[in-house]
């Protein structure tokens, strides 16, 4: 994201401004308690499932005791930050999500390893082993999976804090989309493409396909539902290109995003303003992009 940040493809957005030496101070003495607990770093999140994003009264005393306990004092708060929390928990869950990604990498190699290992044996069908080492890669992928809830009431805590001025969220996590759904029911499936293109440099056609469908998602998250989608195709071919994704837009009908979002968190949250909820939008687009090849 930085990479992409810095070229101009992404704006990253951090809503919620943090004492930043505090913020660090806390950063360390978490990854000290890793260091001394090294393999427990699911078990310290799960175990503060029902204070993250920490939105209760005790939380940040408690976080304090913990921390006390090896022996670190974290400077003192006055009350505790719902939104410094919040951010907290996210910053916190990625850490963990790399960490993840680096070990599945590795067991990647290790399997393949063993792969071929198979294979020159004979001892199996050429394809038996390969198939089971993907299907396993694949299901263990998505870091969206573990505490989905307490992800999504974060990271709605700070989205509300910044202006509401899209109509369309992403994801990659199947887990993520599949809470939401369990939690919206209206929502319906509007848009699959199977085969999108990635990292073309220059192709005019796709490029008057990208620009069509975006004025697509635009109508749709503003026009009132539904809306005829007969001019949206299927993106052309690219030769030579060996990278893709599947696109699936989902629609949440006659619901602000605020409105959507804010009926997907059990948490506390709100926009700091009331002017924030003001919105162009009508409807709620949730896209999920998954990596074919």
């Amino acid at each position: 994201m930085q990479e992409q940040s810095r070229i101009g493809i992404l704006d990253i957005r951090i809503p919620v401004k943090v004492n930043g030496e505090f913020f660090d101070k806390v950063l360390k003495d978490y990854r000290a308690w890793v260091d001394l607990h090294q393999g427990t770093e699911t078990a310290f999140l799960a175990a503060m499932a029902n204070k993250i994003p920490f939105f209760d009264e005790s939380a940040s005393s408690q976080i304090r005791a913990d921390l006390k306990k090896i022996g670190k004092q974290a400077p003192v708060e006055e009350k505790p930050d719902p939104m410094f929390n919040a951010k907290l928990f996210l910053h916190m869950a990625q850490e963990f999500d790399l960490q993840m990604e680096e070990l599945s990498l590795d067991l990647m190699d290790i399997e393949s390893m063993e792969d071929d290992f198979m294979k020159n044996l004979k001892w199996e069908d050429d394809d038996d082993h390969a198939r089971a080492v993907a299907r396993r890669v694949s299901e263990n992928d998505d870091p969206g999976q573990f505490m989905t809830t307490e992800r999504l009431n974060a990271w709605i805590s700070l989205m509300f804090q910044g202006p509401q001025d899209s109509g369309l969220f992403i994801t990659t996590s199947r887990a993520v989309l599949e809470h939401l759904m369990d939690i919206v029911p209206e929502m319906e499936q509007v848009i699959r493409f199977d085969d999108v293109p990635m990292g073309v440099s220059k192709n005019e056609t796709l490029s008057h396909w990208q620009d069509h469908l975006m004025k697509t998602l635009d109508m749709l998250a503003t026009e009132n539902f539904p809306v005829p989608l007969d001019g949206m195709t299927n993106p052309p071919e690219i030769t030579g290109e060996d990278s893709s994704v599947a696109l699936t837009i989902y629609i949440v009908p006659n619901k602000t995003p605020h409105e959507c979002f804010a009926h997907c968190t059990d948490a506390n949250a709100s926009p700091s303003e009331p002017g924030k909820t003001d919105t162009r939008f009508k409807n709620t687009l949730i896209g999920l992009v998954e990596k074919t090849r």
